[in-house]
């Protein structure tokens, strides 16, 4: 098991989140997008996270950040009460627990903040870890959309998930 301690991001952990979000992109196999965005958008990303309490978190081994979850709220007033959830974990570190640390801790800070009553993700079907990782924490399908995810000209089914906090 990888050691590391889940905790939520700081402004000092943008670089290493950035290179853990560009390897994961970079696996063209999860994602939505094939590289992180630069540097100083990934720091702008952050810093208005953190700004905002939103629920994001990493593994950190004190060196690398290994994986990720937040649960960022739409931007929209009607649906500023859903998040939307994001995560990945790096190739090495997956099937050691740190997914489910990590959207452990999420999901706890969102129920203690109070303001989301809905968390959304979506998923590609065949991602079966995944899936289970999040129906075992309570998130439940509610559709399906063919062609949801074209990574390199190859199209994904993919899972519409929810969690009502």
């Amino acid at each position: 098991m990888i050691a590391a301690d889940i905790v939520p991001i700081r402004l000092e952990h943008a670089p290493a989140f950035h290179d853990c979000l560009d390897a994961v992109a970079r696996e063209s196999l999860m994602l939505g997008q094939h590289q992180a965005p630069p540097l100083a958008q990934v720091q702008a990303f952050v810093a208005g996270n953190v700004e905002a309490g939103h629920p994001q978190f990493v593994a950190w081994d004190g060196e690398r950040v290994l994986g990720w979850c937040d649960a960022l709220p739409q931007w929209a007033d009607g649906l500023r009460h859903r998040a939307q959830l994001g995560m990945g974990v790096r190739a090495e570190a997956r099937q050691q627990g740190l997914g489910e640390r990590l959207l452990r801790a999420t999901l706890d800070a969102a129920r203690r903040q109070g303001r989301l009553v809905r968390i959304d993700l979506e998923v590609r079907a065949d991602n079966g870890p995944a899936v289970r990782l999040y129906q075992r924490l309570g998130f439940a399908v509610e559709g399906r959309r063919a062609m949801g995810l074209c990574h390199r000209g190859v199209y994904f089914e993919t899972l519409e998930m929810g969690l009502i906090l």
